[in-house]
């Protein structure tokens, strides 16, 4: 194993996990619309359930905000790299810092997910009657 089969690894799971997420999250928006209350002719969200809707979006923009700056950070990064002469084939280094914003969005999207899925299932535990 090398470091090459390390980042290989990550970007395996770290791109699964953003599927996940991604679903995880359409999903929680399709969960929470399906308990949607008709008051007075309009349609009308529990309030339990407005917490976890605004941590979903958080977490999806979350998601698009990980790739749109990964996607602005590395082509700024190679552009530099070209500017300065480095060819295309020659190895260079890069400082660890250039991936730190999406990793944090990265973790953030999950735990903003997380969270959501636990208000969730706290509505789900005090609306629905086991008998």
């Amino acid at each position: 194993m090398n470091l090459q089969d390390c980042r290989d690894a990550f970007a395996t799971y770290s791109g699964k996990v953003s599927d996940i997420c991604r679903h995880l999250g359409l999903t929680g928006v399709v969960i929470i619309w399906t308990f949607k209350k008709d008051v007075t002719g309009r349609s009308a969200i529990p309030r339990e359930l407005l917490m976890p809707l605004l941590l979903i979006a958080c977490g999806l923009l979350a998601d698009l905000l990980q790739y749109f700056l990964g996607a602005i950070i590395w082509f700024l990064y190679y552009r530099k790299q070209e500017i300065v002469g480095i060819k295309e084939k020659e190895d260079f280094r890069h400082t660890p810092l250039l991936d730190l914003p999406m990793h944090i969005l990265f973790l953030l999207k999950a735990v903003l997910l997380a969270v959501a899925y636990g208000y969730i299932a706290s509505y789900f535990y005090r609306a629905i009657s086991f008998s």
